[in-house]
């Protein structure tokens, strides 16, 4: 994590140094990042970086924080504008982030960070850096949208039932972004995402009455008769 004498810093100075890192990581893989092209691009002393930062770990923690920031905030402009909507959150999320990932210089920063690592190893660099886990920080950031989203929409009781919702809703838009960065055919991606949001809002399990007709017309099946059919729908 960054130190408080990195947060001390002017604005401009602090993004800066995000910008100059951002560009090394977008530039060559993470095995190949360079500090000192990070100290040059952002015209700060390697002294003076190591003050802010441990290591280039460290600073990618802090790249993504502030992705997550802009991820966060982005979430909430979304369901303000929709009066709590969050399958439009959902769907303004998804188009956000890909519009900002086809965009060269975040592209690279992101495709070099999934090819050079596991999530798992990232994740762990990051604890070993001081950074909170992601399931803290996710359980933040679901708290925030169940206290500003329609949840009287949902068929949820409670925070914690929501959690387990976002969870699979947030699990749908990062799949859908990892098979971006996969070169899978964009119109593909969105309708697989459709697929899967249309699972979550409606389900799959058919009402009981549903069920129970559907029996029947299996039944009927069996014995030549098809009730299902258009024609027979028409002479009920």
């Amino acid at each position: 994590m960054p130190t408080e004498r990195f947060y001390r810093l002017p604005e401009e100075k602090r993004q800066s140094i995000h910008d100059a890192a951002k560009r090394e990581f977008a530039r060559v893989p993470l095995d190949k990042v360079s500090i000192n092209q990070i100290i040059k691009g952002a015209e700060i002393s390697r002294g003076s970086f190591y003050t802010y930062f441990e290591d280039k770990w460290d600073i990618l923690s802090y790249l993504f924080e502030e992705s997550q920031r802009q991820v966060w905030k982005k979430s909430l402009e979304s369901l303000e504008k929709s009066a709590g909507d969050v399958w439009y959150m959902l769907d303004c999320l998804l188009e956000w982030i890909m519009e900002n990932c086809s965009r060269k210089e975040n592209f690279d920063f992101v495709r070099n960070v999934i090819n050079s690592t596991s999530p798992d190893e990232l994740m762990k660099s990051f604890e070993r850096h001081g950074k909170k886990s992601c399931d803290l920080q996710g359980e933040t950031f679901a708290r925030d949208i169940y206290e500003k989203c329609s949840a009287e929409k949902l068929r949820i009781k409670d925070y914690s039932e929501f959690f387990v919702f976002f969870q699979m809703a947030m699990f749908s838009v990062a799949v859908t972004i990892k098979g971006y960065f996969e070169g899978k055919p964009l119109e593909k991606l969105r309708e697989n995402y459709r697929y899967r949001i249309r699972i979550l809002k409606n389900g799959v399990s058919l009402p009981e009455e549903d069920i129970g007709a559907r029996g029947k017309c299996l039944v009927e099946n069996e014995s030549g008769f098809n009730c299902c059919s258009e024609e027979n729908r028409r002479t009920e």
